[in-house]
């Protein structure tokens, strides 16, 4: 993995000292403050081919170290609950806990749904709409316990409810109705 990083940073300084002009230095900046695939398009045809290894070699680094991070959670059996480690840690009652790890979700949802943390954010729109997306799938897939290996089927419901069952839009008004 160092060859890799060394390799990527050996080639972005020869990138900025050699081939650019500062206009286009100041694109391929802006794309990888930016880390969007998208503002790869306003790069001259060379420093796509460099932004795209780039974001193909870190993003492959990261899920290589999160892959391997899965595995060894495995084998060191379930991972702790943060109501259970709540109360070991405070000697709190399992309900005394659960309303403390509540109130520990709210607060964060707060934060990250402040608007004006958003639009000042140096992060791009596009990850922070993934990393929002992310953080409401797996509230859905742990709210109510461990979404995928939960012997109920109140998960499955729930996605079936949510992707596969229609869901009436019908509308009456007066004399007549319409479906929107």
């Amino acid at each position: 993995m160092l060859t890799k990083v060394n390799s990527r940073m050996t080639t972005i300084d020869d990138v900025y000292d050699v081939y650019e002009t500062l206009d286009e230095l100041e694109l391929f900046t802006d794309a990888v403050d930016r880390w969007d695939i998208d503002a790869m398009e306003r790069l001259p045809e060379y420093m796509k081919i460099c932004f795209l290894a780039l974001y193909n070699s870190i993003n492959e680094m990261a899920y290589d170290i999160l892959k391997e991070q899965a595995p060894d959670e495995l084998k060191r059996g379930d991972v702790s609950k943060s109501v259970q480690c709540y109360m070991y840690e405070t000697g709190a009652s399992e309900e005394d806990a659960r309303k403390y790890i509540a109130f520990l979700i709210d607060e964060t949802w707060k934060k990250m749904n402040e608007e004006e943390k958003i639009a000042n954010s140096p992060v791009s729109g596009t990850f922070i709409g993934v990393a929002m997306n992310l953080a409401w799938m797996a509230q859905c897939m742990y709210q109510y316990g461990d979404g995928h290996g939960a012997q109920d089927r109140e998960t499955k419901d729930r996605v079936m409810t949510l992707l596969i069952e229609p869901i009436s839009l019908t509308k009456k008004t007066h004399a007549f109705q319409f479906e929107m």
